[in-house]
């Protein structure tokens, strides 16, 4: 099943709906790896164990990146 990467702002209590940056992307390993890089791009950043997304800071502002199965291909 082909994936696709989305990237959400929060600042404070407000939050962005999320932005479509990827998508077709076959393997589920690819997938995880670019979530990881792009994440991983913010000095400070994590992984969410309750939700299972990885996020960074930049600024005052926290970004979420996540991959989901965007159906069969």
């Amino acid at each position: 099943m082909p994936h696709s990467i989305f990237i959400m702002e929060r600042k404070g209590d407000i939050r962005r709906p999320p932005e479509l940056i990827a998508y077709d992307i076959d393997s589920v390993a690819l997938a995880n790896r670019l979530v990881r890089s792009i994440a991983k791009s913010g000095r400070i950043n994590g992984f969410d164990r309750m939700t299972g997304q990885r996020w960074f800071r930049w600024r005052d502002t926290v970004f979420e990146v996540y991959r989901l199965e965007t159906g069969p291909s």
